[in-house]
């Protein structure tokens, strides 16, 4: 029962990360191919998809202490991040001079 759950909560965020992702439009950058995305925006999505499975686990029951959220909290932005590097986002900090995307054009 809680495996299943946990399956359910992580199929959530994941689609609320997608249609989170779909509903911003593309910035300049995307739209010449590069892949670079402002680590505040990262946080946004983060924070978003958080709070839904935080919300989902307390409508089943479940109590979490300040402590507790504030740490998963960290560690979805943590693993988002990761998951965005692994496909090849490029995650730039805010107030950081942006480096220019080169795309190669043939």
């Amino acid at each position: 029962m809680l495996q299943s759950a946990k399956e359910r909560s992580m199929r959530i965020a994941l689609v609320l990360l997608a249609c989170t992702c779909f509903t911003v439009p593309a910035a300049p950058s995307f739209a010449s191919g590069c892949m670079q995305v402002l680590e505040s925006d990262v946080k946004i999505a983060s924070m978003r998809a958080y709070a839904g499975i935080m919300a989902i686990a307390a409508a089943n029951g479940w109590n979490y202490t300040p402590e507790s959220i504030e740490s998963g909290s960290r560690r979805h932005f943590e693993e988002m991040s990761l998951q965005l590097i692994a496909v090849g986002y490029e995650i730039v900090p805010v107030g950081a001079a942006r480096p220019q995307c080169v795309v190669a054009r043939n």
